[in-house]
């Protein structure tokens, strides 16, 4: 049986694609599939990356899911996924997700606190902010071992839970929220900071997807117009998107003797190598033209986040502070099933840069480790933001701060709402 399949566009971690019979006579699919096992076998049998590792009788599964988690390639692919078409197009199309709009991480003490709100969340709208911490849902504690999604329930809208919080002054409150279908802000905070003859651009950056090419362009042009000397982006809470939107952001930054130059690789299994093919910069009206950009990681900065660092570095200096990346230099194609409502979404090639450098499954190393600093809102008083305010200023990082944060958790990518990242 053949595929014929129609790129709508390229993502780094999904790209949308969908199954179709030919018109023509040789390129049908005859028999049609029966069921979406059938499918998705097909679909790993010639686009799956890690392809001479799927086992040979792998027919005896009754569902789409229980063959993925069998044949998928345990020692690496911890992200292959199933979703369904209408979460995948909310997401990635439109921008929209179900939830309260916040994220969230341990301290140092296991308490569990905000770490961003997107601006639609009813937690924003009543004065909750980054730094506060979540102590009880539905009357029951909650730690850095807690379950959350299960505490929250299902992802549909109407779904009422109540909250204790913490503020940092210490004051109690509780709130009852309803989930409920919420527009992103991929930019969750931007500034200009002014430090003697520098104008420090600084922003937070979350979802790859395309409504924040807006946002991007928005933000950008006012680091123009300010003549911003220097970019901070932090991507610490970031675990994939597009590369199309990644592209972007590299194409904002470089200078311009760098357009036309190659910015990534994609390489596939040797069935489908015809599909190998590389993206290159192009101009940008509100490019700042920088030779040195910064960004803020974590262990949870994954995928279309590592490919900028990793795309830039052959041209510009590119400096990481926080933690090293997560390690995701793979990428996904997303099939959408022609019988169900199943979008596919298996690793199916590897991300390059211009070096030809992809070996990063332990993720990229960080110049300066910083521990991420829940206890302040974000600004030049963050303790992150503040170290790379440090080497812009004085061209030095803090000596203190040499060694791999190892007790910061890293969370599985292993769904579109492991990607959202929000609850």
């Amino acid at each position: 049986m053949k595929t014929s399949i129609v790129k709508n566009s390229i993502l780094l971690f999904v790209l949308i694609a969908s199954i179709l019979v030919s018109s023509c006579k040789k390129e049908t699919i005859n028999p049609p599939f029966t069921n979406t096992t059938e499918e998705l076998q097909e679909i790993l049998n010639s686009y799956y990356y890690w392809i001479d590792s799927i086992p040979s009788q792998n027919n005896t599964y009754s569902n789409p899911q229980d063959l993925l988690n069998a044949i998928r390639y345990k020692p690496k692919d911890k992200w292959s996924y199933i979703t369904t078409i209408e979460e995948h197009e909310q997401y990635y199309v439109k921008g929209n997700y179900v939830g309260y709009g916040f994220g969230y991480s341990a301290d140092n003490q296991n308490k569990l606190r905000i770490t961003y709100l997107y601006s639609d969340s009813d937690f924003k709208k009543n004065n909750i902010e980054r730094g506060w911490i979540i102590k009880k849902i539905n009357g029951t504690p909650v730690d850095k071992n807690s379950n959350l999604n299960s505490l929250l329930g299902a992802n549909t809208a109407g779904v009422s839970n109540n909250f204790e919080f913490e503020s940092p002054e210490g004051v109690t409150s509780t709130h009852t929220f309803v989930k409920k279908q919420l527009k992103i802000n991929s930019i969750i905070h931007k500034e200009i900071i002014t430090s003697g003859q520098k104008k420090i651009g600084y922003f937070v950056f979350q979802n790859f997807i395309e409504p924040a090419r807006a946002e991007l362009n928005k933000a950008f042009s006012e680091f123009k117009k300010a003549n911003v000397t220097d970019l901070v982006i932090d991507l610490r809470y970031n675990g994939g998107g597009s590369i199309d939107i990644a592209n972007h952001i590299a194409n904002l930054i470089i200078p311009e003797n760098l357009v036309g130059k190659k910015f990534l690789t994609y390489k596939h299994n040797n069935h489908v190598n015809k599909l190998d093919a590389s993206i290159y910069f192009k101009a940008e009206a509100n490019s700042l033209k920088l030779s040195s950009v910064y960004f803020i990681t974590s262990k949870n900065s994954a995928s279309a986040s590592e490919s900028i660092i990793n795309g830039l570095s052959p041209y510009i200096n590119t400096y990481i502070i926080g933690n090293n990346t997560y390690g995701k230099p793979v990428g996904m194609y997303s099939f959408k099933s022609i019988i169900s409502n199943l979008v596919y979404v298996p690793i199916s090639f590897s991300v390059t840069n211009s070096e030809g450098f992809s070996d990063y499954y332990n993720g990229l190393t960080a110049n300066s480790y910083v521990t991420d600093d829940v206890f302040h809102n974000f600004g030049s008083h963050e303790a992150t933001l503040s170290e790379a305010l440090r080497h812009i200023t004085t061209g030095a990082f803090s000596s203190t701060k040499s060694a791999p944060l190892t007790t910061e958790a890293k969370r599985e990518i292993r769904s579109i709402r492991d990607e959202i990242g929000a609850l």
